[in-house]
Order: structure tokens, then sequence, then C-alpha cells
């Protein structure tokens, strides 16, 4: 699995994540070590679409600690 997916798979729902947070995720669940760097990388190349917002903010009672997720919309097959 590649570390985009990765990231995907780990910030896709209604929680959100601090790229420490995601890296410590990664290594639980996959047992990869990747880096915040990386991970910002990857968060960049991700790409919204008509079933895929990316969402960041500033984590509240913090200035600067960004926070990531992915809202992901059922496809419309009508």
């Amino acid at each position: 699995m590649t570390q985009k997916a990765r990231l995907q798979e780990i910030i896709t729902g209604p929680e959100y994540w601090t790229l420490e947070e995601i890296c410590n995720a990664s290594e639980t669940i996959f047992h990869k070590k990747d880096t915040p760097a990386a991970m910002s990388a990857r968060w960049r190349e991700i790409v919204d679409g008509p079933n895929l917002t990316k969402l960041k903010r500033v984590r509240k009672g913090t200035k600067n600690l960004w926070e990531y997720r992915i809202q992901a919309e059922p496809a419309n097959d009508d």
C-alpha cells in the first residue's frame, strides 16, 4: 500500500487528524514509519473530486497546529 493510500485510509471520515497523529496511526495500523513531511506531501497530491472533499483547519486551542480529513460522499449511480 502506498503512502497516499495509507493517508486516505486513515483520514477519510468525520475525525480530524494532525500529521503526527496520522504517522502514529500508519505505524500502528500498517506497520509503516511515515514522516509528517511525507504525509504532508501526499496530502497535497490528493485532488478534490465530485465524491471527495479535502478539509483542513487549525486545531482549536492552538495557533498553528493543522488538522486534516477527507470527506467521501457515496457515488450517485442515477
